[in-house]
């Protein structure tokens, strides 16, 4: 997820397009005979303006508020502290970035439970 998290492609608005590893998943799974993406050997830059939410999301991702089938929320307190403890300057940028990455996270746990 760390890097998956690192490579997400997003519109002027902050809305999640899709991530650099969907789009290599969906190209291996196209080929013929289909293949299996050799994620345990790429490396996916981190784009600068998303390092800080990367680095708060790393500090904060265990802190999920589970539900009777799972994560259904991140601790919003949790990432206001983590933002504060590391001065982050943009911070409402930031927790939205954060909030992107843990419901993609939730979504990954949650499709692995069902």
């Amino acid at each position: 997820m760390e890097a998956e998290a690192s490579s997400l492609i997003v519109d002027d608005d902050g809305v999640v397009i899709s991530t650099r590893c969907d789009q290599c998943r969906v190209m291996y799974s196209e080929r013929n005979p289909p293949g299996e993406p050799p994620c345990s050997e790429c490396y996916v830059d981190v784009m600068l303006e998303n390092v800080e939410a990367l680095q708060i999301f790393n500090i904060v991702q265990d802190q999920f508020i589970m539900g009777m089938g799972g994560p259904v929320a991140i601790n919003h307190m949790a990432i206001h502290s983590a933002m504060a403890l590391y001065s982050v300057k943009d911070r409402k940028s930031c927790f939205r970035k954060v909030l992107t990455l843990a419901n993609r996270k939730i979504k990954e746990i949650n499709s692995k439970n069902d």
